[in-house]
């Protein structure tokens, strides 16, 4: 149990993050502050109407992440025990989904080393809590490539020894 919290706490911290920010997003679209009406013409549609789309958006990317997340752990799982875990088209997308998640992060990171070697400053420290999740995004990308490479070699010695008796 220890040894799989103590590669999962990111992703569990990414995970409650992204929970308190929908509730932010829930907060925000519940708000009674209206954005003012324009002055010349009439304002084309309430904004309570418009701010539930965001809610729902971000609700349903939740969902997906989640389901992702739980995917990946069930392969760290299997992982750790040593146990067959087949690749099914669901498993398959829900990694895929992981890896799109985070590689941009890897991506935008790279680039910032890139600048901070040019003599740029690239981060900014008066929103810790931006930085800290930036810094958790490069992670379900390393965990989930990593897992797989891990499955990869069991698979293979699983095999070399089935073949060898």
């Amino acid at each position: 149990m220890f040894q799989r919290l103590k590669r999962t706490w990111p992703l569990l911290l990414l995970w409650l993050d992204l929970i308190y920010s929908f509730i932010l997003n829930i907060v925000a679209s519940v708000s009674l502050q209206q954005t003012p009406a324009p002055q010349n013409s009439l304002p084309l549609s309430p904004d309570i109407a418009f701010s539930w789309l965001q809610v729902i958006t971000n609700g349903g990317m939740i969902l997906t992440l989640s389901l992702a997340f739980y995917i990946l752990l069930q392969l760290n799982r299997a992982v750790q025990q040593h146990k067959d875990w087949p690749m099914t088209p669901a498993r398959i997308a829900a990694l895929l989904i992981v890896l799109a998640f985070s590689l941009p992060a890897w991506w935008h990171w790279l680039w910032a080393l890139w600048a901070l070697a040019h003599g740029q400053a690239v981060v900014e420290w008066h929103n810790l809590h931006y930085l800290i999740v930036s810094i958790l995004l490069l992670y379900p990308a390393y965990l989930c490539l990593r897992l797989l490479w891990i499955r990869y070699r069991q698979r293979n010695s699983m095999n070399a020894s089935d073949s060898s008796v």
